[in-house]
């Protein structure tokens, strides 16, 4: 069917050779393995479902180009209208199609797959250009640089919410739980950050001179944003909005924008001032080596497979495809990763001598981890873990709160051997917004028959822990019993009514985001036979029990016998 629908064929091009030397970083080499010619001012492209066409938006050519992914021959073309920039697949109802940005009019192109004329799908603002990655949520952000306004594109194409941004905006990027959307402002200078959650501007950030595109980091903590105009690359934090960090060193003229590979480990920076992509390793914050593709690399993207990213390049009108290899992993043990889930009082542990602060320090003391991981939130961990080393205290206004942190894990890894890993999902913005709703929904009187059933349940679990003398025993937190007496009340009306307006600080929402980070440092030392220690609050533990004993890579250590060992005279 591909055939049919198609202008042209594969005697339009060829495929040209790979171009220059590979780049080895590790245990991973990066290699230009193909360059494919197609027409005038290729731009923006996507992928189709199987990942075995790529569809490059060829704005200077008004055509769209569709590549085999596997084979790396240009099939032939689709009409897109005047100047396509960038493209995405479009919602199924209606046939395959893909929607195309109109960047000289205001319009998004629906461009059928199986024939026809392109239609109007949605109207915007003037200007529109490249689309940001989806979210978690599907959602993805479209700015209109000649109107200074970011657009929310919903799961189905429609563009919903829109926010103004500073002077000419470039191509966002967005958290992966879609709630904080970074955007650079080429002719201001800064990056405006929205608050999608509660509908607002945040901040503009100031950084380098023509500030033209970025990226979020795997662990959502920086925003990596290409200053052409200074060819720097700058790290900003994402909860202070402040540039931590700023990469000069072997990065090309003119960088555009950065892309990450599907891993996390490393930014592809398009050079658009030459002819080259630098690759960044995004924890060293340092440029690892370039690797030579087409003039003027405008835009890049990452093949959902992992193994393959394709650089359009609008001067000499080319896609280069650079493969991403990583080494096979040695022998490794087989050893199961032995896990501890401590339940923790916040603040009660300064004033309660079951389970004072000394107690917590002889229990870490007793299980020796390899590594804790804490209700601190990734953002928020450098600045932290920078304030102890320089002053011995920590001033960071989330991490200030938790005594178990302040005043035990922290001051313990002068004397231990243990990494601490941040993995709370919280943010101040789903925590304003959480607030906000409860307050709404605690005042409206088509809910008042719920929200009494939450006080309720709350009152009645409250009780239930005062009953088994749970609020300050650690013997008792660390039961089935007290699991239990927790799930029936946050598990209960409070979840079951409120999860889903509360989006990312529902119960459900914000244990899933939680456990997602700490699930992803389980997978990074599996097999390697660590013990890890989990220390958060303890109405979550048993929420993240009953995921982890899903796994079979672990072995869960009960609490009770580190207990019986720190009381033994």
């Amino acid at each position: 069917m591909l055939a049919a629908i198609l202008v042209g064929s594969v005697s339009l091009t060829g495929v040209m050779p790979g171009a220059g030397e590979p780049v080895r970083v590790a245990d991973t080499t990066f290699e230009v393995i193909a360059t494919i010619k197609v027409a005038e001012a290729p731009h923006g492209m996507c992928f189709s479902p199987d990942g075995r066409l790529v569809y490059v938006a060829c704005a200077g050519g008004d055509r769209i180009a569709v590549i085999d992914a596997v084979t790396h021959v240009l099939l032939g073309e689709l009409a897109a209208g005047q100047v396509p920039l960038d493209l995405m697949l479009a919602p199924a109802s209606g046939g395959p199609a893909l929607l195309a940005t109109q960047f000289r009019s205001e319009t998004l192109l629906r461009v059928p797959l199986a024939g026809g004329d392109p239609t109007v799908h949605a109207t915007l603002k003037p200007g529109p250009s490249l689309f940001s990655p989806p979210t978690t949520r599907g959602r993805r952000y479209l700015v209109c640089e000649e109107a200074d306004i970011v657009f929310e594109i919903t799961p189905d194409g429609t563009a919903g919410r829109s926010w103004p941004t500073a002077d000419t905006p470039y191509p966002a990027d967005v958290t992966r739980d879609g709630i904080l959307v970074f955007v650079p402002a080429r002719n201001a200078s800064v990056v405006t950050v929205i608050d999608t959650l509660n509908n607002r501007h945040v901040t503009d950030v100031p950084v380098g001179k023509l500030p033209e595109g970025g990226a979020m980091t795997a662990d959502d903590v920086s925003y990596v944003v290409a200053c052409s105009g200074d060819n720097e690359l700058k790290y900003i934090n994402t909860a202070s909005f402040e540039v931590t960090h700023t990469v000069t060193k072997g990065v090309g003229p003119g960088p555009f924008a950065v892309t990450m590979t599907r891993d996390g480990r490393f930014g592809i920076v398009n050079n658009a001032g030459g002819n080259t992509v630098s690759i960044l390793d995004v924890e060293a914050r340092s440029i690892a080596g370039s690797l030579t593709v087409g003039e003027m690399p405008i835009v890049v993207r990452a093949h959902p497979d992992g193994g393959h990213i394709y650089v359009a390049s609008e001067g000499n009108h080319t896609v280069s495809v650079i493969r991403v290899a990583h080494m096979p992993p040695g022998s490794k043990s087989m050893a199961k990763t032995e896990v501890v889930v401590l339940g923790m009082i916040h603040s009660g542990h300064r004033t309660s001598e079951r389970y004072g602060l000394d107690v917590l320090r002889r229990l870490v003391r007793a299980i020796d981890p390899d590594s804790i991981c804490t209700e601190i939130p990734p953002n928020r961990f450098d600045k932290a873990a920078a304030e102890f080393r320089e002053t011995g205290a920590i001033a960071e206004q989330r991490v200030k709160v938790f005594p178990e942190y302040v005043d035990v894990i922290f001051p313990l890894t002068r004397e231990m051997d243990f990494e601490i890993i941040p993995t709370a999902g919280w943010t101040a913005q789903m925590n304003v917004y959480r607030r906000a709703t409860l307050d709404r929904i605690s005042k409206d009187p088509d809910r008042a028959s719920q929200w009494t059933e939450h006080e309720a349940a709350m009152a009645a679990m409250d009780e239930a822990i005062k009953a088994m003398d749970g609020e300050d025993n650690p013997r008792v937190i660390h039961t089935v019993s007290y699991d239990s007496v927790i799930r029936r009340g946050l598990s209960g009306p409070y979840n079951t009514y409120f999860n889903d307006d509360l989006a990312d600080g529902g119960w459900d929402n914000i244990n899933a985001k939680h456990y997602a980070l700490i699930a992803r440092h389980l997978d990074a030392v599996r097999s390697r036979g660590q013990r890890v220690l989990i220390t958060f609050g303890a109405a979550h533990k048993g929420w993240f029990l009953r995921k982890l004993r899903r796994r079979n890579d672990v072995t869960l250590l009960e609490v009770a016998p580190f207990l019986d060992a720190i009381e033994r005279p």
